[in-house]
């Protein structure tokens, strides 16, 4: 069966793809060009990509440019080495260093695009090979992600004012930027011509129909050796998510180049180039002057275009001055503590509600949870945001503060499985993952295994409550206990939550975060959500099992003694039996049994204990979970308006729909996390903020609509 090309597999560059060449130069072998020019590799990105976009004055204090936006947007063809990056986050530094604390934050939001990533490896061989930049390109090879998904999040400076934000977008260019995010108006599929004035508020300059960069980096290998990457649907993308004063550099004047972006609306001159490139080009976009553009004629049938479907209905409204910003979150188990983190972490007010008398005291209260790797056989939307999350929370968790609080994170292994071979093929040189052999898995371990498997160095297991009271303790967030919300009200600008007891919490913004209690609500009823109980066993440590080092998976999962215990589990059923399970601990240790060696004490020692299962402790938890077992966090659609605005896609699925979602403005939803909450809740919660603040996503909208409330209603129609 043929793969969709929006999830075809990517190709790495590895180490011995890298080479240098008599000039001294970085060549890759695949393309027989330099990543940058020998030995000036930070002065060519400066004098190309920072000075040919203005930036040095555009982002001091004197420049325009500085009060008017609380970020700034960079978007880039070719990551390659990361270069220009590294070049840029340094300029950014150094732009804000003096800036007293008190001014507001503003955050650099660097979007690039890379077909042929380097593996971990080759981007130490290039760094090794040249290093302008030693603190950022250590920081940066830190984070650097391996290739396997589209859409991974790096944030940079989090603890500044000035955060650095970058996002990599895997894949070829054209596709990738047709990720960002873009909200389509009037008929896309009339092919004959396309307005682009349109897009545009002449007076702020403001793209409000997407994403709108402010520089773009026009990077990768010379038109002669790429000519892939310099076409006309790379312009019209471009067009499409820029604005009045939008710039473009790069170094190449080659003529098809000057002719694509002056069709596409942008003003270009040649001016001097670096070392031995006599010129360059630099443009600016002059959305006023562009009226209608000829569309190039299409060999294939365009694609409907469903974004309007997912439009969030929020707009750069929530900036309130000197009024605190309120937030109401209703429900304290993971996707709630993370939500809460990352609004209170920008300066909200926060109400974070919970029925009991602790956070994490539902589903998300088992003694272990497991930062859980998964490796897909094939690319899918499920699997790249499983890889962008699981990627994101291994940043995240140790970001907190307290190296305690990541001290499980020492590695997982998933026996019984391997990396498929198309994997392997296309990337040789894996860090975040590998396949070990029996004799291996046991050696990590430290116990003896039945299987090898696949290894996750960067995985492991963490203390839910722990991580749950971190991140409620943070400033600006007040944990409300014991507190049933039952109704939720629309109060002109403002929400209102009620609970059993009479009381009301007024807010700006409700954000429902209850697992499989999110549905409770009259705004929320029609999210199909569902219950599968859980159950975990409290196992008795022994002088062998005691030896387990780090977090094992199979059918069920094991993490080493803490307090004289291990946590197993966990089972999955269908009934709401709140009371312990003698034959679910026995299904537990069984599931534990399989990952053992036959000949092995702890697998002996299993056997007796099955003789006492009603003696056993363990906990009961209701996982939230979906149709599709992806997570739903996004905005709150008004379902019936919904129905009947995008009641075309009953007749016709492929027409892309002209009117937008209509939300009830200020209710989110971030629920349904099954059991994989504390791998994919943070990145989540970052996802579901941007969209609260109408800031840009910081990941392409494939993800974002796989996990949007309203891709079951666009099923639904679809589908009738």
């Amino acid at each position: 069966m043929s793969r969709s090309k929006d999830y075809l597999t990517i190709e790495a560059t590895s180490s011995d793809q890298l080479f240098t060449d008599s000039n001294g130069g970085l060549r890759s072998s695949r393309f027989d060009d330099i990543y940058y020019h020998p030995g000036q590799g930070a002065e060519e990105s400066q004098h190309v990509f920072l000075a040919g976009n203005d930036l040095p004055y555009r982002w001091l204090a004197n420049g325009q440019e500085t009060p008017s936006k609380d970020h700034f947007v960079i978007a880039e063809t070719g990551f390659g080495s990361g270069l220009n990056f590294l070049a840029c986050w340094q300029l950014w530094r150094d732009s804000h260093h003096h800036i007293a604390a008190d001014q507001a934050p503003r955050t650099l939001y660097f979007y690039s695009s890379e077909l042929y990533p380097l593996s971990s490896a080759a981007l130490i061989k290039s760094i090794r090979h040249y290093n302008p930049f030693p603190n950022l390109a250590t920081e940066l090879l830190n984070r650097y992600p391996d290739a396997i998904g589209g859409d991974y999040l790096i944030e940079l400076d989090t603890d500044t004012s000035f955060p650095v934000v970058l996002v990599l977008l895997f894949g070829d260019s054209s596709e990738a930027f047709k990720r960002l995010e873009y909200y389509p108006k009037g008929n896309p599929n009339d092919q004959n011509h396309s307005t682009i004035a349109s897009n545009f508020n002449a007076k702020s300059g403001t793209n409000h129909r997407g994403l709108t960069v402010d520089a773009w980096f026009l990077d990768g290998y010379a038109p002669t050796k790429s000519p892939d990457l310099w076409q006309n649907s790379i312009y019209a993308l471009m067009a499409k998510h820029s604005a009045a004063n939008t710039t473009v550099a790069t170094f190449t004047v080659a003529r098809t180049v000057r002719d694509g972006l002056s069709k596409h609306g942008f003003a270009v001159k040649k001016i001097p180039g670096f070392g031995r490139k006599r010129e360059m080009l630099t443009g600016t976009f002059e959305a006023n002057t562009v009226t209608t553009l000829t569309a190039i004629p299409q060999r294939k049938k365009v694609r409907s275009d469903l974004s309007n479907c997912y439009y969030p209905g929020t707009k750069p409204s929530h900036n309130f001055g000197d009024k605190k910003r309120r937030a109401t979150i209703v429900g304290a188990g993971i996707a709630g503590c993370c939500t809460a983190y990352q609004l209170a972490k920008r300066g909200w007010q926060v109400n974070l509600l919970d029925s009991h008398d602790e956070v994490a005291s539902a589903a998300s209260g088992n003694p272990r949870a497991v930062l859980y790797a998964r490796t897909a056989q094939h690319r899918s939307a499920m699997a790249d945001f499983h890889e962008a999350a699981l990627h994101y929370a291994q940043q995240f968790y140790p970001q907190l503060g307290d190296c305690q609080l990541a001290q499980g994170l020492k590695g997982m292994l998933k026996l019984g499985e391997s990396l498929p071979d198309e994997l392997l093929n296309a990337h040789p040189e894996l860090r975040s993952r590998r396949n070990v052999n029996v004799d291996q898995a046991s050696e990590l371990s430290g116990v003896a295994t039945r299987q090898g498997g696949i290894y996750y160095p960067q995985a492991g297991w963490l203390a839910p409550k722990v991580i749950c009271q971190a991140l409620s303790g943070t400033a600006g967030i007040k944990f409300i206990a014991n507190t049933q919300i039952n109704r939720l009200e629309k109060k002109s600008t403002a929400w209102r939550a009620h609970d059993q007891q009479g009381n009301a919490f007024d807010s700006d913004i409700i954000v429902i975060t209850s697992g499989h209690l999110s549905h409770q609500f009259e705004q929320t009823a029609w999210l199909p959500l569902r219950f599968m109980r859980g159950q975990t066993t409290d196992l008795a440590a022994t002088t062998e099992s005691q030896k387990l080092r780090l977090a094992i998976c199979k059918e069920g999962y094991s993490t080493p003694a803490d307090n004289g215990y291990h946590s197993i589990g966990s089972s999955y059923s269908k009934d709401n039996e709140l009371a312990l399970s003698p034959q679910d601990h026995l299904d537990n240790i069984q599931k534990l049994r399989a990952s053992l060696a036959n000949n092995s004490d702890w697998y002996r020692q299993l056997e007796a204990s099955q003789e006492s299962l009603a003696s056993l402790n363990g906990r009961v938890g209701f996982r939230c979970v979906t149709p599709d077992y992806l997570p739903i966090v996004g905005p709150v659609a008004e379902k019936n308006d919904f129905l009947k605005r995008f009641n075309s896609l009953k007749k016709d699925a492929k027409k892309t729909p002209e009117q937008r979602a209509v939300s009830h403005c200020g209710l989110f939803v971030n629920t349904g996390f099954g059991s994989h909450g504390y791998t994919t809740a943070p990145l989540a919660a970052r996802l579901l903020v941007a969209q609260i603040e109408a800031t840009p996503i910081p990941l392409g909208d494939k993800i974002t609509q796989a996990i949007a409330p309203n891709r079951f209603l666009v099923r639904q129609l679809i589908r009738g």
